[in-house]
């Protein structure tokens, strides 16, 4: 309840500043947004407060159209915003097809997520032997912040794979399946966390057998649920979501002529922390306020990447989800010098290492990282969220 309180308040301050219109968040506005062709329900802003959520607005109003310009936007790369359909497809289910709708649709989920994103996270934390007020830590990742006051996926797709690890942990691999594959269908960087089911399933079929065994001690402590499902269920909850990820993506190139994963694979991707190295070198020192919060940032989400690090191996969550934490490490590890350059960007970008870290932490005894870790994702979240609001004229 305290994630749904917290993200209700926001919500409503951004609405205040926006005098009331929730077609602000949309964050509508050129090239991709066309004033000439956008209903009255859409407001059109400048150029520089264009952002994705104009996209899933899109979606939206209508998930299937291949129409170059649908509302007024043009996708500016259709077969990857196509692939990220699930929020966009949920909102057009939630407005009954109203376009009018949509942008209250759009803010309506994320409101929902962010209550499930929290409840999930508390039943995790109790199955890991914690107080199911440590869920309220996912919520706070500062990323989603960012979710909220532009209209982006990330907390409904986080909601999709708190779902799925917790279905897992209760041994339920049809459940964790299911939710799983509408997370890659809503953000593609969550195939991840399948990736960690299906490498960690097949590990324990075909290598060591220990590799379960390593895991097998979750839950044996008071307050704590059975360990892992076999390695069997666990190959066959990554595999499913992972194939629909693939025919997914194979659906879009036929749709558009090109792969997702490769329309924008160039501009995102680098050697191992090259775009975080070559950004901090540009920041340091800092020359304006602005710059000075992008350091800030860059810097606290290789510390979440340290803090998992540290809890790797002492953490006593199930193989699949370590093996999804050093997947996500990964993704982070990688991204380019163009997604280091904005603080939306990379934030958005390490969701699923901020929401695996949170899970490995919550495995451990030991309490640092974790105070850490609160510590962090509060003040990262509070200082993204007032930023946010003086965004809005």
């Amino acid at each position: 309840m305290g994630a749904l309180l917290l993200a209700v308040a926001f919500v409503a301050v951004l609405l205040l500043r926006a005098g009331g219109d929730p077609s602000i968040l949309v964050h509508a506005g050129p090239p991709w947004t066309h004033a000439d062709e956008a209903p009255a329900s859409l407001t059109v802003q400048a150029a520089d407060q264009a952002y994705d959520g104009q996209f899933f607005y899109r979606l939206g109003v209508s998930p299937w159209s291949t129409e170059r310009i649908v509302g007024g936007v043009e996708n500016d790369l259709p077969s990857l915003r196509n692939a990220r359909w699930g929020f966009g497809a949920l909102a057009w289910v939630a407005s009954g097809g109203d376009a009018d709708l949509v942008p209250w649709a759009l803010i309506a989920l994320n409101l929902g997520a962010a209550f499930a994103v929290g409840a999930l996270g508390g039943a995790l934390a109790r199955t890991s032997g914690r107080h199911t007020a440590w869920g309220l830590l996912f919520f706070l990742w500062p990323g989603f912040a960012y979710s909220l006051s532009l209209d982006t996926s990330e907390l409904v797709a986080s909601a999709f794979v708190l779902a799925g690890l917790l279905a897992a942990r209760k041994r339920q691999g049809l459940g964790a399946a299911a939710a799983l594959t509408a997370a890659v269908l809503t953000r593609d960087t969550t195939a991840v966390v399948p990736f960690g089911f299906a490498i960690a399933g097949a590990w324990s079929m075909f290598g060591r057998a220990a590799v379960e065994r390593a895991g097998s001690d979750v839950g044996r402590s008071p307050g704590r649920e059975p360990g892992p499902m076999s390695g069997v269920r666990a190959l066959a909850t990554g595999a499913v979501p992972l194939a629909v990820f693939v025919i997914w993506q194979l659906v879009q190139r036929s749709r558009f002529g090109s792969l997702p994963l490769t329309s924008s694979g160039d501009n995102n991707l680098s050697g191992p922390l090259v775009g975080f190295v070559q950004e901090v070198g540009k920041l340091v020192p800092p020359g304006s306020g602005e710059e000075g919060f992008r350091l800030l940032f860059a810097l606290g989400l290789v510390g979440v990447l340290v803090l998992g690090a540290w809890c790797f191996r002492r953490s006593q969550v199930p193989p699949p989800e370590r093996v999804a934490w050093v997947a996500a490490a990964g993704v982070v590890v990688l991204l380019s010098e163009v997604l280091w350059a904005g603080a939306t960007a990379f934030m958005r970008a390490g969701t699923e290492l901020g929401l695996m870290t949170t899970v490995v932490l919550l495995g451990t005894e030991i309490r640092l990282p974790r105070r850490l870790l609160a510590v962090g994702f509060t003040a990262g979240w509070l200082l993204t969220a007032v930023a946010q609001v003086t965004k809005i004229a």
